[in-house]
């Protein structure tokens, strides 16, 4: 199996070491290969300061890809595309005095488009201190779509994984309409794989017609990671049904797991 290849878009902002802190250590977890994006113009000044801030962390050689696009964003989705990043790591937004962790425009455009896995932090930590990784896996309760977020979990290592299982009357209106039977099989299965990774996994079915009632969950939980698997269709990704406010809100380190088809990740 190839060395995996991750990057990390990075700008100068006041927590761009702590961002390219935290790219590092889920890289050595993965056992990737680490890059900076950077959508901005090339300098010796700023070179300097990302060789600096890799050489801290104990990596001597950095490649930086120097994006260009009419948006930020873009330059990100382009970039990404154009070298087959199988993870892409981005600080999201951080408001100290605010409850929730609300998303801004580069990053509800990531959500979407970003053609790869992404990882989204909302208060990268320069140093790691957490003794003990949780993790909080989301799944639909008819539908559960885990398979990717199983590889993350098992490379993360976390010592206990919450799963929660979102059940809503639209879910059961959907499946009787498809011909659907319910079935807990699936979810039997998933956290007999999970057992293997953690010692302890706690699974909740949450029956809700509000998607917030998860996000506030989640948010009172306050698990190391928050992990979902996405599905893609016509070049967009799509949250499973009930995960839409993650457009707004990010309560935790966020993976979004689930790789678009190739043919959907050559730049456009």
């Amino acid at each position: 199996m190839s060395e995996p290849h991750f990057a990390v878009a990075s700008t100068f902002s006041p927590r761009f070491r702590a961002v390219i802190s935290e790219a590092d250590r889920i890289a050595r977890k993965f056992g990737a290969r680490l890059s900076v994006l950077h959508a901005g113009d090339r300098s010796d000044e700023k070179v300097e300061n990302f060789q600096e801030a890799f050489a801290e962390l104990g990596r001597d050689e950095v490649d930086i890809y120097w994006c260009e696009g009419d948006t930020p964003a873009q330059a990100l989705v382009d970039a990404a595309a154009s070298e087959y990043f199988d993870l892409l790591i981005a600080g999201a937004i951080d408001r100290p005095n605010d409850f929730r962790n609300f998303t801004g425009g580069v990053v509800r455009e990531l959500l979407q488009r970003a053609p790869c896995d992404l990882l989204l932090i909302p208060s990268p930590k320069a140093e790691d201190e957490s003794e003990s990784i949780s993790a909080c896996l989301m799944i639909e309760a008819h539908r559960p779509r885990w398979r990717a977020a199983r590889v993350a979990l098992a490379a993360i290592a976390p010592g206990e994984i919450a799963v929660l299982a979102a059940d809503s009357p639209f879910a059961h209106a959907r499946d009787a309409a498809l011909g659907h039977e319910s079935s807990s099989s699936e979810i039997d299965e998933l956290c007999e794989e999970l057992e293997k990774i953690a010692p302890g996994v706690d699974l909740r079915t949450v029956k809700s017609n509000t998607g917030f009632t998860l996000c506030d969950i989640v948010q009172d939980a306050a698990p190391d990671f928050l992990l979902v698997e996405a599905e893609w269709r016509n070049r967009k990704r799509f949250l499973p049904p009930h995960l839409d406010w993650l457009n707004q809100v990010i309560p935790a380190r966020l993976f979004l797991l689930g790789k678009p088809p190739r043919e959907d990740v050559a730049p456009a």
